[in-house]
């Protein structure tokens, strides 16, 4: 059997076994891992196989319940409907950054060529003619002429940059009959570009790492039945059919079906949020529980996690005001570099020392990777522990700011809750209370019955047997619970809408409630026989690492540190006793925490803002420097930060305050490193000291130089932070 059709031929069929050539699997493993996995699921299919390379499927089946034939229309199905239009070679690692692959190969080609010379003449002793007509100054020629066309674009736009001078040095270099140390030159430009591409390579990379939080299959309705599908194939208006326990890969509307959605990844909430019919999931969130149908908004790079990534991106493009400077030295070097060739030639009236001191001038490779390697190895580093940081400016700003602004809830204090107070009714105690709800709540992981579950073990409480146990999502549980050999006691745990859903009467305790409810508590319901016997506040803990944050950042330069939060006063008030926090500004809304941002800056502070929710979003765009906790907390408060604590630990503070001032230090001590050696090199060429050779000689030196100081930053880690404060701050015991 031999057929042939716009999509596959069957290059060989016996029963059982069938091999088909699809042009379409030709070095697509993102389609040859759909393909195998939807015909595995097939009833009668007991193996398949993809090779990429051959493009051919290899399918085992049974014959008594398939045929070649029906084997052959699901696979042209599956094609059909799902063949990848993208470059099947999708992720980065696999087929290399196009910026890093071409300047690598352009820094090969100057690499090979000037070895092959140093070859020759050191070694095998073969003098290589190094004029203008030569080999070598043609081939010298030809790899400055990417600088060359860049150099007469900025001409034309009318603008002075590097490129002219370094293209200008290098064709004079040439004409004098050195190409040898003209390709010196071009070989530190090359290497420069190399490194910068590779440094921001690695940066994206490690972003792209800590926001990977999809996954790669998924099931799409498709007329009725659910098909497997990558996650690449996705496309808008696909109904994404999601199971508990697995990943939300698209930004969607439900249209069907409910379930709690660990936000976690998005908002840093610890609690399960309770999602039905139009209302919004994010991609990388998780279903906690239920099945939920979701019209896929947004797909791809469209998501809101890839958009923050493209954001990161961009980002590393910015200039920071210290990279500025870098730029604009280089630029006065040049000048003065002409200025001192001119004036070696008029003093001395010899052009070879002329010509030594303009090769010296002539390339600030040094001078301008003196900001950009720091900035980028810090990012790139911060990257590698978690935390985003959206452009060297914000890593330059967070090491200067001198007030530090912090929310409470979520920040300052945990997102475990805790088991703050207990109120019973007459008649009942606390132990007997918690018996109840430990109870109920054995079986449930939601973070408030686990903080009922630790209460209960520290009392060494047991659980009372249960014949019927139900879960009521986004409301809480029912079980019913032996109370005599005859009768079975009902007893509910959760919010007011179980107590609604109960047609229980709460006014006994309504009071207690609006008391909890005011400082800041989250309160449970625990019904006994349809009357409440009992209620359940929580509170969440105040972060381990709350204290020794704030002290090292006091110690790092910040003189003024300022708690600001919705909560009520007295909330705020005990927190900030306990953290030792000298100004308070309570149930401020989030134009007033704004406002004060910009009070603060007005009074000539450096604002670093801290928060994690939408309502910290309008300060946490107003300050110098805004920082959002977990995967940037909500949605919009996000966008807003400039900088992201991916581990949710307030730790990672610490460890960006001094990064940045790390990073300041090693920018400025390769300013006088490169400068140094450049004033060094005009000193010498000028009165006869070193020669041509000798000048592309110091560039690779001092160049080296700088981009080894840098590098130091790819070894910050937090830990030497924590070890380098060489204290232990605790919170009092009382807390």
């Amino acid at each position: 059997m031999k057929s042939e059709t716009t999509f596959a031929i069957v290059k060989h069929s016996i029963p059982g076994r069938m091999r088909l050539k699809v042009p379409k699997l030709k070095k697509n493993k993102l389609l040859c891992s759909t393909i195998e996995s939807n015909m595995q699921r097939l009833a009668g299919v007991s193996r398949t196989r993809t090779n990429p390379k051959c493009a051919t499927l290899v399918i085992r089946y049974n014959p008594l319940t398939l045929s070649p034939e029906i084997l052959y229309e699901t696979v042209r199905e599956l094609v059909a409907v799902r063949s990848i239009e993208i470059c099947p070679i999708k992720d980065r690692q696999e087929c290399g950054c196009p910026q890093v692959k071409k300047a690598l190969g352009y820094f090969s080609f100057v690499s090979a060529v000037g070895g092959a010379v140093l070859i020759s003449e050191s070694i095998l002793g073969i003098t290589i003619a190094q004029t203008l007509l030569s080999p070598l100054g043609f081939l010298t020629v030809l790899a400055a002429v990417p600088l060359v066309k860049e150099a007469v674009r900025k001409m034309r736009e009318k603008k002075f940059g590097l490129e002219g001078i370094l293209a200008g040095g290098i064709i004079a270099a040439v004409v004098a009959g050195e190409a040898m140390t003209a390709f010196e030159i071009l070989w530190i430009n090359a290497g420069a570009e190399l490194l910068t591409a590779w440094i921001t390579e690695r940066s994206r990379r490690a972003i792209s790492s800590i926001l990977d939080n999809t996954t790669h299959h998924t099931f799409i309705l498709k007329d009725g039945v659910e098909v497997e599908v990558e996650i690449n194939n996705l496309q808008k208006d696909d109904v994404v059919v999601l199971h508990t326990g697995e990943k939300i890969c698209v930004d969607g509307t439900i249209i069907d079906g409910q379930g709690l959605i660990n936000e976690a990844p998005i908002t840093g909430r610890a609690d399960f949020i309770h999602k039905q019919p139009d209302d919004q999931v994010f991609a990388g969130t998780f279903v906690r529980e239920g099945v939920i149908y979701v019209r896929a908004d947004e797909v791809g790079d469209k998501t809101y996690l890839a958009r923050i990534l493209h954001k990161v991106e961009d980002s590393l493009e910015n200039k920071t005001d210290i990279e500025t400077t870098a730029d604009k030295l280089s630029v006065r070097l040049v000048k003065i570099g002409l200025v001192c060739t001119l004036g070696t030639l008029a003093l001395t009236l010899d052009p070879w020392r002329a010509f030594t001191v303009l090769l010296v001038m002539s390339c600030p490779c040094a001078t301008v990777l003196s900001a950009s390697t720091p900035i980028s190895a810090a990012i790139s580093t911060a990257a590698k522990n978690n935390i985003l940081i959206k452009g060297g400016r914000y890593l330059e700003e967070v090491g200067r700011c001198d007030v530090a602004c912090f929310d409470k809830t979520g920040t300052l204090t945990g997102s475990e809750p805790r088991l703050e107070h207990i109120h019973v009714t007459e008649g009942i105690s606390e132990n007997d209370l918690l018996t109840y709800a430990f109870s109920v709540e054995t079986h449930n992981h939601h973070p408030l019955a686990q903080a009922i579950k630790h209460e209960a073990e520290l009392r060494q409480l047991s659980t009372l047997p249960h014949t019927v146990c139900e879960y009521f999502l986004g409301k809480g549980m029912r079980a019913e619970l032996p109370e005599n050999e005859n009768h079975f006691t009902e007893i509910l745990v959760g919010n007011k809408k179980l107590t609604e859903q109960f047609n229980v009467r709460i006014g006994s305790v309504s009071r207690q409630v609006s008391n909890l409810k005011n400082k800041g508590l989250t309160v449970l319901y625990v019904v006994k026989d349809k009357q409440p016997i009992g209620l359940l506040a929580f509170a969440n803990t105040i972060r381990e690492e709350s204290a020794m944050t704030l002290a090292s950042l006091e110690e790092g330069g910040v003189n003024r540190t300022v708690l600001v939060t919705g909560d009520e006063p007295a909330t705020a008030n005990d927190l900030a006793r306990i953290l030792n926090i000298p100004e308070i500004h309570a149930s401020a809304l989030p134009e007033e925490k704004a406002a004060l941002v910009r009070k603060l800056q007005a009074e000539g502070g450096k604002v670093m803002m801290v928060g994690d929710g939408i309502n910290d979003a309008l300060a946490l765009a107003q300050s110098d420097v805004g920082v959002a906790m977990g995967t940037g907390g909500a949605e919009v408060a996000v966008e807003a930060a400039d900088i992201a604590l991916v581990d949710d630990d307030l730790k990672g503070l610490m460890y960006i305050q001094q990064l940045s001032q790390d990073t300041t230090k090693i920018a400025y001590q390769n300013f006088w490193l490169a400068t140094g050696s450049n004033i060094a090199g005009v000193i010498m060429g000028a009165t006869g000291y070193l020669s041509p050779v000798m000048a592309g000689f110091l560039h690779i030196l001092h160049t080296m130089g700088v981009i080894a100081n840098s590098s130091r930053l790819l070894l910050h880690s937090p830990e030497s932070i924590e070890t380098k404060q060489g204290k232990i701050y605790e919170l009092p015991q009382n807390s």
